[in-house]
C-alpha cells in the first residue's frame, strides 16, 4: 500500500492526486500546490527521518536545482510528513507529463526511436550532467538510467531533464572518484574494476550505453 491516498493533504499546501511509481528508495506521487499548480512529490520509503537526514540526502540535488538549468529538473521544496504509517521526508520538484525516458521509449512500440530524436536526447541529458561535472568538486550523479531522465513536450519540442540526484555526490578531490552506487545495469567497465569507482566519465558513459 501506498505511503500517501488520493485525496489527501499535506501540511495544509499539497493535495494528492495520483501515485506515479516508486524506485527502490522512494514513492513518486502527482500532487496539486494549493497556489503553484501541479508538482511532482517523491516521498522516501524510510520512517522517521528528520529535517537534517533530507538535508543531507537532498544537498546536491538542491544545490543544483538552484543553477536553474533547462536540463536538470528542479526541486521546489522539503520537509516531513506524518501519516498513518510513521513521519516521512519528501521533496517537490517539477512535474514533468511526459514520464520517464524509459516510458518515452517503450510509446514507440515496436518502432525505433528515430535516431535524431534520441541524439538529441542524449545531447540533453550530457548538458544537464555537465553542470554538476562543472562544480569544485564535480559532483556526479551515480545513477544515470533511463527511469531518471523525464521527458516532456515543450514548445520548442523534447526537453529531457536528469532528476532523482538522491544518489549524488561530490567526489574526492584528489582521485575525482566517488564509491560506485546503484544499479550496475549502466555502468562502465571501470567500475568493477578493485577500486569500484564512479566518476564524472561513468556519468556521462551510461546515457550513450
Amino acid at each position: 500500500m501506498a505511503i500517501l491516498t488520493e485525496g489527501q493533504n499535506i501540511r495544509d499546501t499539497y493535495e494528492v492526486e495520483r501515485f506515479l511509481g516508486e524506485g527502490a528508495f522512494a514513492e513518486v506521487f502527482r500532487v496539486k500546490h494549493r497556489f503553484l499548480g501541479r508538482q511532482a512529490m517523491k516521498v522516501f520509503k524510510a520512517a522517521g527521518m528528520t529535517l537534517p537526514d533530507i538535508e543531507d540526502a537532498l544537498g546536491e540535488a538542491i544545490m543544483l536545482s538552484r543553477i536553474g538549468h533547462p536540463n536538470i529538473v528542479r526541486v521546489f521544496d522539503a520537509n516531513v510528513v506524518q501519516t498513518q504509517k510513521g513521519l516521512f521526508g519528501y521533496f517537490t520538484m517539477e512535474n514533468v507529463p511526459g514520464g520517464s525516458l524509459d516510458k518515452f521509449w517503450q510509446s514507440h512500440g515496436t518502432e525505433f526511436v528515430p535516431v535524431e530524436t534520441t541524439i538529441d536526447l542524449i545531447k540533453q541529458v550530457c548538458r544537464g550532467l555537465s553542470v554538476a561535472h562543472r562544480e569544485q568538486p564535480p559532483v556526479i550523479h551515480r545513477d544515470i538510467k533511463p527511469q531518471n531522465i523525464l521527458v516532456g513536450y515543450e514548445t520548442d519540442g523534447l526537453r529531457a531533464r536528469v532528476s532523482d540526484f538522491g544518489l549524488a555526490k561530490r567526489v574526492n578531490p584528489l582521485t575525482l572518484l566517488a564509491t560506485a552506487m546503484a544499479a550496475i545495469t549502466f555502468k562502465p567497465p571501470e567500475t568493477f574494476t578493485e577500486s569500484k569507482g564512479d566518476s564524472c566519465a561513468a556519468d556521462v558513459w551510461a546515457p550513450w550505453w
